[in-house]
């Protein structure tokens, strides 16, 4: 262990406003978004404390519909796709992307870019009767994904049609409906570059009064793997080339050089399908904060950058290994999902009855998304001792102010480096504090805390009994007790137990062993002295699990909930005595009971960091 690091944070020192910028994730095909395992997986990102994730990007959802002839379409399926989305709190990064029934062959045929547009009209049209105006306002719409990587193969300038169809589309209902691109794979790959210099001097082929509007400048960068057995990201080659991006702009196309940059698909590695085991451990909770903290530092605070949105790509269903933020146990095979995918409406699976029973459990990835959430809108004030240095040793820090008082802290500790550990020490102090009684939160990921894998890797498979001298083996298909293993260890994991200070000068000052690589999240929140907002909206789906047995999800709002927050999730069987079924504190807003009793009741209670306790949200049935 290296010598003590000092890290001071004044709270009452604010240095900028903060974003939470990185509050979006993807996956393909958009027909998942009609199963029942996707549906579960939404519950759970949905109830992320704070909006944690806000927006889904989903391939090929203009698949969804089907032409029925003339102009018209059959829109049942991209209704029900939406709908999951809203009804689960989240908004589409609405890609533009698909074939309707193989109807578009050529967008230098203008026919065909007319009937887009009208389609592109008509979907803005639907949505906007369905959900209202101001919530489209609030969505992304975006170019085809990585045309520049093989999906698109209809040449430079159809793409450039395309995109005047897109905004014509957009415009006949509202002009303020956000539009961007070219979400491209290539670092200043050639369509890259056609698309900056048709919306900068080129002119619609459409309406010939000038270039379309551009809102947002879309790319994709990762921390490329030179291939699948190079298991070591390169995280800060992701800023770098964002930067080159800025650079080309203020050189070539400067009217553009200040519009918002936007990296939705910010990986640490390509394959989404690809298996290392780092997926599903701290590691990749850590590389998850560590890029967003370079951002912050390298982007947005040197202001070298309007840059406003980071997703990943890790809403996939898949393994313990693959990049995803979940760890899928089941029959169903789903790793067809991009180069190889062909959309089959016929064989889709909708139905939790018909669907083969399932279980799924949150990986450090996603959990790592929620410590994060925490995170308030204003930068403090930091100080180090000796200096940190995150290139070089890892140690970084996002200290913010909340609302109302107090900080979350997030304490980084990752390098480029699946084969390096350690511990540092750190002492942090915290000045600037409205004196009176704080409550102080710790919260961590690492390979001991929020690691359910390493659960997963110590039980028995007990469908396969072996010798006393032969190894045990992870189960494929965990019981409803090692489940439960599981479920609790996916949750967010106290370091402490929650400590009440009085802070009379308003300083406070912790010591911490911080282990390489984790993520630690410091709550020090003051006492208000009122109880926290009763939850509302409290919803309760049916699952099959593993074994077809029963499970129900629960899915709520928050309420007006403040900071160090906590969630208990209570059932009964007579509607009048409630017995908690929840056995570990929940920060979000979603929960998995296994195997219910008929008849059952819930109802979800919202728990400060003093103990107090909001009233009981009770389910409707």
């Amino acid at each position: 262990m290296r010598e003590r690091t000092r890290i001071s944070v004044d709270a009452g020192e604010a240095v900028r406003p903060f974003n939470r910028f990185w509050r979006g994730t993807g996956f393909s095909p958009a027909e998942l978004l009609l199963e029942p395992e996707m549906r579960q997986m939404l519950a759970y990102i949905g109830g992320l404390p704070n909006e944690g994730i806000r927006y889904l990007r989903v391939h090929y959802l203009c698949n969804l519909l089907r032409a029925t002839g003339g102009t018209g379409y059959d829109w049942s399926l991209l209704d029900r796709a939406l709908d999951v989305m809203i009804e689960h709190r989240l908004k589409p990064f609405f890609e533009l992307m698909g074939n309707p029934s193989g109807l578009f062959t050529d967008y230098e045929d203008m026919d065909q870019v007319r009937r887009w547009r009208d389609l592109v009209t008509a979907t803005v049209d639907r949505y906007g009767a369905r959900y209202g105006m101001d919530e489209l306002r609030t969505w992304y719409f975006e170019t085809t994904n990585e045309a520049d990587s093989g999906w698109w193969t209809y040449g430079i300038k159809g793409y450039t049609n395309y995109y005047d169809a897109c905004v014509a589309g957009l415009d006949a209902i509202d002009p303020n409906l956000p539009m961007g691109g070219p979400g491209t794979a290539r670092t200043l790959s050639p369509i890259f570059r056609a698309l900056m210099a048709h919306c900068d001097s080129g002119t619609s082929c459409l309406t010939s009064d000038g270039p379309p509007r551009l809102d947002y400048i879309s790319i994709h960068e990762k921390a490329v793997n030179g291939s699948k057995e190079d298991l070591t990201p390169k995280t800060n080659a992701i800023v770098d080339r964002t930067l080159l991006v800025v650079d080309y702009l203020t050189e070539h196309h400067p009217r553009l050089a200040g519009l918002p940059i936007v990296n939705d698909e910010c990986d640490p590695q390509l394959g989404w399908s690809d298996h290392h085991s780092w997926h599903g451990k701290a590691y990749y909770a850590g590389i998850i904060a560590r890029i967003i903290e370079q951002h912050d530092r390298r982007i947005i605070a040197p202001k070298a950058a309007d840059f406003t949105f980071l997703s990943n790509d890790h809403a996939f269903i898949g393994g313990w290994g693959q990049r995803t933020i979940f760890a899928y146990f089941g029959s169903r095979n789903f790793t067809k999902a991009q180069w190889e995918h062909k959309t089959d409406l016929n064989r889709l699976v909708t139905d939790v009855d018909q669907a083969p029973p399932f279980d799924i459990v949150k990986k450090p990835g996603l959990t790592s998304m929620e410590l994060l959430a925490t995170l308030g809108d204003t930068v403090c004030k930091v100080t180090a001792e000796p200096p940190l240095a995150p290139d070089q040793d890892g140690l970084a820090i996002l200290p913010t102010r909340l609302p109302g008082g107090g900080v979350s802290i997030s304490l980084i500790h990752s390098v480029d480096a699946i084969n390096r550990s350690g511990r540092t020490a750190v002492r942090l102090e915290v000045s600037g504090l409205v004196p009176g009684r704080h409550a102080l939160c710790l919260l961590r990921i690492d390979e001991e805390f929020t690691n359910p894998m390493e659960v997963w890797e110590a039980q028995r498979d007990e469908s396969n009994p072996r010798g006393p001298f032969e190894p045990v083996g992870a189960p494929s298909e965990p019981t409803e007790a090692q489940f439960a293993e599981l479920r609790h260890a996916q949750e967010p994991a106290l370091l402490h137990p929650i400590s009440v200070v009085a802070c009379e000068e308003g300083r406070l000052s912790v010591d911490l062993d911080v282990p390489l690589p984790s993520l630690t999240q410091v709550l020090i929140v003051p006492d208000t002295g009122a109880a926290p907002a009763t939850p509302t909206g409290l919803v309760v789906d049916r699952y099959l699990g593993l074994g077809g047995r029963e499970e129900r999800m629960l899915f709520w709002a928050a309420g007006d909930a403040g900071p160090a927050i906590f969630y208990d999730v209570l059932a009964s069987a007579d509607g009048k005595a409630f017995e908690k079924v929840s056995t570990a504190p929940l920060i979000s807003t979603a929960f998995l009971h296994m195997s219910p009793p008929q008849g059952v009741r819930y109802a979800v209670c919202a728990r400060d960091a003093f103990g107090r306790r909001s009233e009981l949200c009770v389910s409707a049935s």
